[in-house]
């Protein structure tokens, strides 16, 4: 089998699963297998797949083909111009999570040595970034999945930021609470999906995501899929320096209920931020008195 022929082969099987997009998604899956560029496939379309080559693409398209998401077969997703290491305990990084990371770096631009914590961080992939951007910093990783937490380690591991971040497993803040630490910044990416929201969401989320990324542990999320947000600002301002920022990423329609919710709970310049669809995303507040800002 050529790589012509491979790639017009499953792009006609995807577009029979309903895939969104078969032909992309045939030329990743087909790169990722031979090791190569998207653009290495159009310059040697006769190329001949060798029998492992054809029997591990034929799988993955297979897979793809029963909706299960990329990075789920391919083991890795890129998030801010870098590749992190996935898997079914964690959800998949998304855009639209870049502003979260985009915003966080404004805060911090003129804090020396930030000190930073990512809640439910999952792959670490918010939380790694931040180090990443700024090597100086110190970066703290919570979340209730312990397997999660394996994957953030390896992130850590991949990223070379294992010395500069801690993992801690626990429901939320409740890690930070002992460790006699405040933070300059608290970010974070919860679960936000209205349980009876699973039922219409896409399979390859639906079927694949870890529920507990998506609802919380026992549906904790609440009826309005906020109650994890009102959580954390409840309990971050103990945690945040004076002045210090908490930024959450927020569900379509949520946003202006929690920067309403923060000011009421003594916050201040509640900010709604959008994202390149014009929906409300992130939701930054900070802590009374400005300090060392």
């Amino acid at each position: 089998m050529t790589v012509s022929e491979a790639l017009t082969n499953s792009t006609s099987l995807l577009t029979a699963a309903n895939v969104d997009t078969p032909r992309l998604d045939s030329q990743l899956l087909l790169a990722w297998v031979l090791k190569a560029q998207r653009i290495d496939l159009a310059r040697e379309p006769e190329r001949i797949l060798d029998w492992r080559e054809q029997t591990i693409f034929e799988k993955a398209v297979d897979l793809r083909a029963q909706r299960r998401p990329l990075p789920y077969i391919t083991g890795t997703a890129c998030f801010y111009g870098r590749d992190f290491t996935i898997n079914r305990a964690v959800l998949i990084p998304r855009p639209e999570t870049e502003i979260l990371v985009e915003e966080a770096l404004k805060r911090i631009k003129s804090i020396d040595n930030p000190v930073i914590a990512d809640i439910c961080t999952g792959s670490g992939c918010i939380g790694i970034t931040l180090a990443c951007e700024r090597p100086d910093s110190s970066v703290w990783l919570t979340d209730l999945c312990p397997l999660a937490l394996n994957v953030a380690k390896k992130n850590c591991v991949r990223h070379n930021v294992e010395d500069r971040t801690k993992r801690l497993q626990g429901d939320l803040l409740t890690p930070l609470q002992s460790q006699s630490i405040s933070f300059d910044i608290i970010v974070s990416n919860p679960p936000y999906v209205r349980p009876d929201e699973i039922p219409t969401l896409q399979a390859e989320v639906r079927d694949y995501e870890p529920r507990m990324a998506l609802v919380g542990e026992s549906d904790s999320v609440g009826i309005d899929g906020m109650e994890l947000h009102r959580r954390l600002l409840a309990g971050a301002a103990a945690l945040l320096n004076p002045g210090g920022w908490i930024l959450l990423e927020v569900g379509r329609g949520q946003a202006d209920d929690m920067a309403l919710y923060a000011l009421n709970n003594g916050y201040i310049d509640a900010i709604v931020l959008n994202d390149l669809a014009g929906i409300g995303r992130v939701v930054a507040a900070r802590n009374p008195d400005i300090g060392k800002f």
